[in-house]
């Protein structure tokens, strides 16, 4: 029984050793990603969007403050520029 146990740390431990860093290396990625998207990038995209906004008229952007429209926007927008980043960062650190 204990070398059965022994062989299944040697496993787990060779397993974390192989996969780990590559798992840890992505989610530092994403999160650098995601605070570069939400510092530099997002900041200009919303000026954007509120520069158009003022088209509808102040009934319109009641409403638009009203339904959460902006924030639902805003989240769009974020997903959309931080799935940008990582395929750019990924296609010149030679990813996929």
């Amino acid at each position: 029984m204990p070398q059965i146990l022994g062989a299944l740390v040697a496993l787990l431990i060779g397993a974390a050793r192989e996969y780990l860093p590559g798992i840890i290396g992505r989610v530092l990625l994403a999160f650098g990603i995601g605070a570069f998207t939400h510092e530099v990038a997002l900041p200009a995209l919303k000026a954007f969007v509120q520069s158009k906004l003022s088209a509808l008229g102040a009934v319109g952007v009641a409403y638009w403050d009203a339904t959460g429209a902006g924030i639902m926007v805003t989240m769009i927008l974020s997903a959309i520029a931080a799935a940008l980043s990582q395929k750019v960062v990924l296609s010149k650190l030679g990813g996929k």
